[in-house]
């Protein structure tokens, strides 16, 4: 009775787990269909939904529609459906092929194979994503290194990015990015910033929207407008600031002149934390719209070369230094990375 119960538990567990649209997805790409069943089982069994896919095309065309956090490869695969060509270079190509469609999706890999030279092959694509080897115990084994790459830097701050670019695209209130740029400052702004506070008092009655305090101590001030506030207006065929961005920079110069009646000494930041700031002439970043033309791209980079402390930068710019942030994670995480 009680193992009638039992299994009647699992088998609505599974249901559950395989209806869970926040699960964490997993892509098994396993040629052999036991061992894909025992691997799916011990996946929805963890909370994971699974998809599964018997060969090279297959894999690919699953990845493509079905989007998973994870892929588990195996690498000797056939190439396609109906063929008995199993082969480490067919894995290695869909390897390769996913890795270029998401370049920061963890790619776990499968094998029985525990030949040095594959598996270094292998790691050096994946930047030392987890293995799983067939003869280890697979119930620890797999959602072991599931959960190990759900949990990387890389894979994590990918998808804060990645929902930051969304956020860009839908053009909300200036508000909305503050608060997220605040909740992740590590992954938008970068490692150079050891602290943020949002939004911050400068002046009686005036507050700005991000104070980051670099590792040296010294403050950066950072101005947010809306993704659709335009950087620049055409006047007969020249490009000036537009309205919009000559008043974001007039609040920081603003703020300069307020930074420089202060006293000498600390202006009360997280005294109690030991971090003292003292806003002596702090640089300064506006960001405001997005590049409507490599015109404007260019016109921007030659104008904040003339700006002294001060740096007008667009939503795309902020997406194009977070990515940056994130190859150089990937890529020297663990080691070289070029595949050979």
């Amino acid at each position: 009775m009680r193992g009638h119960l039992l299994l009647r538990a699992v088998r609505h567990m599974e249901g559950c787990i395989m209806n869970d649209k926040n699960a964490p997805k997993v892509l098994l790409v396993e040629d052999n269909k036991a061992t894909a069943g025992d691997f799916l089982r011990l996946l929805q069994l963890n909370g994971f939904t699974a998809e599964h896919a018997l060969d090279a095309a297959e894999a690919l065309n699953k990845a493509a529609a079905f989007s998973p956090d994870v892929v588990l490869l195996d690498l000797q695969i056939p190439s396609a459906p109906g063929l008995s060509d199993e082969d480490v270079e067919h894995g290695f190509r869909v390897l390769d092929a996913l890795l270029a469609a998401d370049p920061f999706r963890p790619v776990c890999i499968v094998t029985a194979h525990n030949q040095p030279e594959l598996i270094r092959r292998a790691m050096r694509r994946t930047h030392g994503a987890p293995f799983v080897f067939k003869d280890d115990d697979l119930r620890r084994a797999v959602p072991k290194a599931v959960n190990v790459a759900l949990a990387s830097p890389a894979f994590k701050m990918s998808r804060t990015v990645r929902e930051f670019r969304a956020l860009v695209d839908r053009n909300e209130s200036e508000d909305a990015y503050r608060k997220f740029i605040h909740q992740h400052w590590g992954a938008i702004l970068g490692p150079e910033y050891q602290d943020v506070r949002s939004p911050y008092p400068i002046t009686r009655g005036g507050e700005i929207d991000l104070l980051a305090i670099r590792w040296d101590g010294f403050p950066d001030l950072w101005e947010l407008k809306r993704p659709s506030d335009p950087v620049f207006k055409d006047y007969n065929g020249w490009l000036h600031h537009s309205l919009e961005c000559a008043r974001a920079i007039g609040q920081l110069m603003s703020y300069y002149d307020a930074a420089e009646k202060e006293p000498r000494g600390p202006l009360g930041y997280d005294g109690r934390r030991g971090i003292t700031v003292h806003l002596q002439r702090p640089r300064g970043f506006v960001v405001i719209g997005r590049y409507q033309s490599d015109a404007e791209r260019e016109r921007l980079r030659l104008e904040n070369g003339f700006l002294a402390g001060l740096a007008i930068l667009t939503y795309d710019d902020l997406i194009e230094r977070a990515e940056q942030f994130l190859t150089f994670l990937q890529q020297h995480r663990n080691g070289d990375d070029s595949p050979t």
